[in-house]
């Protein structure tokens, strides 16, 4: 199925340099990168994910969010949040 999306030239740019470096064309490039975007992306903001990203590089933080993982992964009545 066709379609058409408007890239901003310099993102373009990239993309088709990108392309050129992995030895595929645009359109594979752009699956690809769309069909891993689809698969990994959560429901999480990205301000969310940054912080327990910056929360990570902390060892206390790092242990408490394990344990807090931990926890939601033994819920009964809820699915543990996909991270």
């Amino acid at each position: 199925m066709s379609t058409t999306v408007h890239l901003p030239p310099d993102l373009l740019k990239q993309v088709d340099q990108r392309a050129k470096e992995l030895q595929v064309s645009r359109n594979q490039y752009v699956r690809r990168a769309l069909g891993r975007a689809v698969k990994e992306e959560t429901r999480w903001s990205p301000s969310f994910l940054t912080a327990l990203e910056k929360a990570a590089e902390d060892s206390g933080i790092q242990e408490a969010l394990d344990d807090m993982l931990g926890v939601l992964s033994r819920r009964s009545r809820k699915r543990a949040p996909e991270l």
